[in-house]
């Protein structure tokens, strides 16, 4: 009923009678995806230029910063022209006062206050600009199509219960059944620390046995749960329409075991909380990440500030083009990714061939190479080839010249296939590093609930004798 229901009475009749125009701007997305990338280059150029003329006047931080890099707006005739703008850090912008950040000729009705969830040991406050809120909703269900799902779907939840305190609990009860009323929507919500494949299967089997419904959650634990049905050969009722995970890394190991157990396609969904709904996986090209064009200038850069080539891997630095409450220019989001080619699909927005996680996530070798955790993910998976004895895994680098890898094994995991993994890796570091492989009956997660694929504790990279 609501497959037909919300799409052409719902929507229309509440854009209609609230003045949204949520159904306009989900059908103008619909046909701008399959634009060339000339067309959404010259639509970004102008709406980049368009923010910076904005922020130049009216935004102090950004009038100083334009200012004393010498680049006015109209000096911008390319993307590529944003790396002659200093990059913004989370740390600037925390040091600086909020009246330097906002833009003074935007009103305080238009600010809703934000947070970033501090996984970085840095929490940002700051503002979406509320009348982006049409275009938020309607890239979100862009995005449930592209995994083949939709809003009246029932939607599984496998995060921390800091997520359901900010996203589902603070949302009046009211609110929530007149939502479940009109659109069908409806959020089962299981806390990621504590999810069994038990519980994943209760939750389904509660939904009846045709049900339509996806699951969305972190990788970690949706890795723990396939390792769980797999093992004990367990069948779900029914298969999602789609797993959909994010906030952490989606490593190729993990998406080929969710993949495996829940028995239907996996899509990584590439967001933050300052800047939402940055990438998502290709529907007809798993291979690759979409940038959602519309919103969002993203570059993957090299260590000297320049564009990244198709397949090289850098920092990631957004630019909402859509945010004129508080913009953010140039900003650094702490993540690395691999910049992508353009996708054979036909769709013209950019691309990631993947995003390889956090910056600070990475092993430093003796021979001065950085190994980011996309990057181990890639040789662990299909190099040394740890799919079957391996659930999960974490580098843990002790000392400069020394790593533990932590690994949840399997049964087929014997002593010759650890010594093999261990003489593999140890040749891909490279001279010097040594390694050992630790079995573990759990990989432990952080205080922010986040599992991470690197940890270090090493502060300075070393030289070798």
């Amino acid at each position: 009923m609501y497959r037909w229901l919300v799409p052409h009475v719902v929507l229309p009749l509440a854009d209609r009678l609230s003045g949204r125009r949520v159904g306009r701007e989900i059908r103008r997305l619909r046909a701008l995806q399959w634009e060339s990338r000339e067309q959404h280059s010259e639509r970004a150029i102008s709406q980049l230029r368009h923010l910076l003329a904005h922020a130049s006047v009216h935004v102090p931080y950004y009038r100083d910063v334009m200012r004393a890099s010498g680049v006015s707006p109209d000096d911008v005739q390319s993307l590529g022209d944003l790396s002659r703008l200093p990059i913004t850090t989370k740390t600037e912008l925390r040091d600086q006062p909020a009246d330097r950040l906002m833009a003074d000729n935007v009103p305080a009705r238009r600010r809703q206050p934000m947070k970033t969830s501090g996984s970085t040991g840095l929490p940002l406050e700051f503002f979406w600009d509320r009348r982006n809120r049409d275009r938020y909703l309607a890239s979100y269900l862009l995005s449930l199509e592209w995994a083949g799902t939709a809003l009246w779907d029932t939607r599984i939840t496998v995060a921390v219960p800091t997520y359901f305190s900010t996203n589902v609990e603070a949302t009046s009860p009211l609110v929530r059944l007149a939502r479940r009323l009109a659109l069908g929507e409806r959020t089962i919500a299981l806390a990621a620390d504590r999810v069994t494949a038990s519980a994943i299967r209760a939750a389904i089997v509660g939904l009846g046995p045709r049900s339509r419904y996806f699951v969305r959650g972190y990788p970690a634990a949706l890795a723990r749960v396939s390792a769980e049905l797999l093992d004990e050969s367990w069948s779900l009722p029914q298969p999602p329409r789609a797993v959909i995970t994010y906030s952490e890394t989606l490593t190729e190991h993990d998406a080929a075991s969710i993949r495996r157990a829940f028995g239907c396609p996996v899509v990584n969904y590439y967001t933050s909380w300052e800047i939402p709904q940055i990438a998502q996986t290709c529907p007809d090209r798993p291979d690759l990440l979409h940038i959602n064009g519309d919103r969002v200038v993203l570059r993957v850069i090299r260590p000297d500030g320049t564009d990244a080539a198709p397949g090289e891997p850098g920092r990631v630095v957004v630019t909402d083009l859509t945010n004129e409450a508080m913009p953010f220019v140039n900003y650094e989001l702490g993540d690395r990714a691999v910049a992508g080619p353009a996708c054979p699909c036909g769709r013209g927005w950019p691309t990631l061939l993947r995003v390889e996680g956090r910056d600070t996530e990475r092993i430093r070798t003796l021979d001065g190479r950085h190994i980011h955790s996309g990057t181990l993910g890639h040789f662990l998976t299909f190099e040394a080839g740890v799919l079957p004895h391996v659930r999960e895994y974490q580098a843990l680098q002790l000392r400069f010249d020394h790593i533990v890898l932590r690994v949840v094994s399997t049964p087929s995991c014997t002593v010759e296939a650890t010594r093999a993994l261990r003489e593999r890796l140890e040749s891909f570091l490279g001279p010097g590093m040594s390694v050992a492989v630790e079995r573990v009956n759990r990989i432990p997660t952080e205080p922010s609930g986040k599992r991470l694929i690197i940890k270090s504790i090493v502060d300075e990279p070393a030289t070798r004798a």
